[in-house]
């Protein structure tokens, strides 16, 4: 939640002043690496000028209300493994500094097979330089999914998928340090935090 709230004041100071964005984005970095808690997080947001605060509540009721409400049906798992990174802001894997993670990524052996989340239509099958083979989903009402770092595809631009429906397989194509699924969740092209809309405690679909 914290990551959230910094984020949308990142947002919130970036309408109102470009000194101000430059700040906040380097309290999140400090905070990142300092490990603050939540209570600093919001004792440095009380410091800053009201319309950024105002800016930032307002992105962050959105930012949420996307991620609650994003998808009426509940997701499947697209593979099983653990959780290796979560959405949010963290180190950059082969650089300095920070950058957010638009997506979760799953830890699973090369050639697992990743399924859809819900049911959709494939919108793309891509090569992307960071996420090597990638497959997106639209899934209609204005959200989409991503699964990247695929060994291979096993469907094409307008298949039609069900949920559970089996789309390639878990590889380490593009920048990755090793084999997993990376899975982005869009809606409105905004990328949401898959965790507050896959199910508890399941491990696969």
């Amino acid at each position: 939640m914290a990551c959230a709230f910094i984020f949308a004041l990142i947002l919130g100071a970036s309408k109102a002043d470009r000194g101000l964005a430059v700040r906040v984005a380097d309290f999140a970095r400090n905070a990142v690496t300092a490990d603050l808690t939540w209570e600093e997080v919001k004792e440095f947001a009380t410091g800053l000028p009201e319309k950024v605060r105002s800016l930032a509540a307002l992105d962050l009721r959105d930012f949420w209300s996307r991620a609650v409400t994003a998808n009426k049906e509940e997701m499947a798992w697209p593979v099983m493994g653990e959780i290796t990174s979560y959405f949010g802001w963290r180190p950059n894997p082969d650089s300095p500094g920070m950058s957010l993670h638009q997506g979760i990524d799953i830890a699973a052996p090369k050639g697992t097979k990743v399924a859809a989340v819900l049911d959709g239509v494939v919108s793309s099958v891509r090569q992307s330089p960071q996420f090597g083979l990638v497959v997106e989903i639209d899934h209609g009402g204005g959200i989409s999914t991503v699964y990247g770092h695929l060994d291979t595809a096993l469907v094409q631009e307008g298949d039609k998928l069900h949920r559970g429906d089996y789309l390639g397989t878990v590889g380490d194509s593009g920048n990755a340090t090793g084999s997993h699924l990376h899975f982005e969740v869009r809606k409105d092209g905004i990328e949401v935090d898959p965790m507050t809309l896959l199910p508890p405690l399941v491990k696969g679909p």
